[in-house]
């Protein structure tokens, strides 16, 4: 027994290492910066300051409701740490990411068996869409752990009738609606197994129970805490004239595209091929589920699936955020189907689907990681610092050591707090002084450059740097452009990747 399990500690550790290894690949030159991780990183800073937070960063969805500050507390230590470096923070992702592998062994092995643990671990290892979530530097992919240790604990609590179970989930539950409160939809999916198990779980020990509450209330309580101060939920709730993309319809287009993703990104790399990979998994689950044996399993993985789709069905928003682990229910599904095929005796063919697996999404790995996050992740892909600090050391160089300025076509539009976070972590350690930047520039954002809005008081370097317009109204650019053809004239132009610089001078 012994020697069994320490087999299966040392698969498991290999199979960790190769899941660090596939998220390093490209380190650090696909790490993405944008304007929302420089902002979240400002604001990390002022917790380092003593100044702490309630409330997390901006939401699209409304202007009423915002995910916990859970991220600023994670970021801040990694700053101190780290010297205020991004980089640094995005390997700690990556690492937290690849921790998974644990996770989804556990449940693999909870569910059905060791053998589905360790192929389940293997796919989650080398997933592409894992890949991508240990990339993007931001709160919402953090919820890739926290969401499995909720149905990790699901799968203690109703399949090995353990207590510890309730707790894990409880804290699965709240810390995955720290890092965006649309996990709430969480809470129904607890329900509907509570409904559908509820033979298996009525063992429940209420000192149990009361831990897991109180657990949950306490990853919840700022949320508690700003409910109190602003009356976000309650007057979201209240006031018939807040817009919100929520409950506003079903989008079933969008959840059915979303669905078809998960296939691509997880089973084969031609969209072209997906609906017929998605027929052989519902002919596979039905079958399955005929079959009797392991039925409750099956009906878990479903639930699991289909409930995790929720925010896409009620939001429309087709983007990554909402369905972090989401896809783990068809990685488990498949990896149990294989270990049967393995215990029919065709090993070849179930070595043969692992390996096609594998081999698909390490495609898209080496594809598009090298370049950072894909296009349906952020609307500014290749914004990494790799870029950036060829941009700044052009720049630098170009000022020779004396005083320049600095202005830029951004995103959100007259915003300059990723170029200010980057001159002060990165510019200022380097080649100790920074930039005024050339005006106008929107006020109340982050960012401590010296904004010079009079041409005349600026000195006679001057910079543009241009980044991806995608988003950026046609007007706007030509507006930004004409403008600044009045006080300088284009002298130089370089690129750094998808990035532009432009050396200007005054007439």
């Amino acid at each position: 027994m012994i020697a069994e399990k320490n087999k299966f500690f040392f698969y498991l550790l290999f199979i960790f290492l190769a899941a660090v290894i596939v998220r390093f690949l490209y380190f650090p030159n696909n790490v993405y910066f944008s304007f929302d991780q420089a902002r979240d990183s400002f604001t990390s800073l002022e917790v380092l300051k003593g100044d702490f937070k309630l409330i997390g960063p901006p939401s699209f969805l409304s202007n009423k409701i915002f995910p916990g500050p859970l991220i600023y507390y994670i970021y801040a230590p990694i700053y101190f740490i780290f010297d205020k470096n991004p980089e640094a923070a995005s390997a700690i992702f990556r690492i937290w990411n690849a921790l998974g592998v644990f996770l989804v062994f556990s449940i693999g092995s909870i569910l059905f068996n060791k053998r589905v643990g360790i192929i389940a671990a293997i796919f989650f290892a080398f997933s592409y869409e894992q890949s991508q979530y240990s990339l993007f530097l931001s709160h919402q992919p953090l919820a890739v752990i926290t969401v499995l240790l909720f149905y990790l604990g699901l799968s203690l609590l109703i399949f090995q009738k353990k207590s510890l179970g309730m707790v894990l989930t409880a804290t699965g539950l709240g810390l995955s609606i720290q890092f965006h409160y649309g996990f709430i939809f969480l809470l129904p999916i607890l329900i509907i197994y509570s409904i559908i198990f509820r033979k298996k779980i009525g063992f429940i020990n209420i000192r149990w129970l009361l831990l897991s509450f109180i657990i949950f209330l306490l990853t919840i309580s700022t949320f508690i805490l700003t409910e109190i101060k602003y009356r976000f939920f309650s007057s979201l709730i209240f006031q018939s004239s807040t817009k919100t993309h929520f409950f506003s319809g079903l989008y079933l287009k969008e959840t059915l595209s979303t669905a078809n993703r998960f296939l691509h990104d997880s089973f084969f790399t031609n969209y072209q091929f997906t609906p017929l990979v998605g027929i052989v998994l519902i002919i596979i689950t039905i079958y399955l589920f005929y079959k009797r044996q392991n039925r409750e399993r099956i009906v878990f993985l479903i639930v699991w699936f289909v409930f995790g789709l929720s925010l896409y069905i009620l939001s429309g928003v087709s983007s990554y955020y909402y369905s972090p682990a989401t896809s783990v229910s068809l990685l488990l599904l498949i990896s149990y189907s294989i270990d049967k095929i393995f215990s029919s005796g065709k090993i070849l063919l179930g070595l043969f689907l692992i390996v096609a697996i594998v081999a698909n999404n390490l495609f898209s790995i080496v594809s598009i990681n090298p370049h950072g996050l894909n296009s349906d992740m952020v609307i500014q892909p290749e914004m990494t610092t790799s870029s950036q600090k060829k941009v700044l050391d052009y720049i630098y160089n170009e000022a020779g050591g004396k005083p320049f300025a600095v202005g830029a076509l951004t995103i959100p539009f007259r915003i300059n707090a990723t170029w200010s976070y980057l001159f002060e972590w990165y510019g200022i350690k380097r080649y100790g002084y920074l930039p005024l930047w050339t005006g106008p520039a929107a006020s109340g954002y982050a960012g401590n450059l010296e904004v010079i809005n009079a041409r005349s008081k600026l000195p006679e370097k001057q910079f543009i740097i241009i980044e991806p317009t995608v988003g950026i109204p046609e007007i706007d650019k030509e507006n930004f452009f004409r403008e600044e053809g009045y006080f300088t004239k284009l002298t130089e132009e370089r690129k750094f990747g998808i990035l532009t610089v432009q050396l200007r001078q005054p007439y």
